[in-house]
């Protein structure tokens, strides 16, 4: 099933020329990547706090699974 978005035509034009540019075959396939690169970020950013409260508390991950 297929939907229209309402964006800005520099939006729109932007997302071509990346479109062309990464030689992806549709925008649909742009935006997946766009959508999963964002959600391997927000899990980096999560890690990394992660890891760093863990060394803030002298933790390692081994005092996690015993």
């Amino acid at each position: 099933m297929m939907t229209t978005i309402a964006v800005s035509d520099k939006t729109r034009k932007d997302i071509q020329i990346m479109k062309i540019e990464e030689g992806y075959n549709s925008v649909d396939d742009l935006i997946k990547e766009l959508i999963i690169e964002h959600k391997k970020s927000k899990f980096q950013k999560a890690s990394k706090t992660f890891r760093r409260k863990m060394k803030e508390k002298k933790l390692k991950l081994e005092d996690l699974i015993n």
